[in-house]
């Protein structure tokens, strides 16, 4: 199955082809879990501070995954 992926700040360096923001296709297998995805890209969970899957906010990595469903991820924030 297909899923879009968009990565924010930080996250883009794990992915050689990501621009922020842009969409990005990737291929993964049927019924995959969120954990699995961010596996497959190279991704730690501990990497990753919000996951949204098509408009929602997901808090469980074990979330499972559906053919074209539209995943964005973004790393912890800080400032000053």
């Amino acid at each position: 199955m297909r899923v879009e992926v968009r990565l924010y700040a930080t996250l883009v360096e794990h992915v050689e082809s990501a621009r922020a923001g842009d969409p990005l296709p990737v291929e993964i297998r049927n019924g995959a879990m969120l954990t699995e995805l961010l596996d497959q890209l190279g991704i730690a969970p501990g990497d990753v501070h919000l996951s949204i899957v098509n408009g929602r906010p997901i808090h469980d990595m074990a979330h499972e995954l559906t053919d074209g469903d539209r995943v964005g991820l973004f790393p912890p924030t800080g400032g000053g």
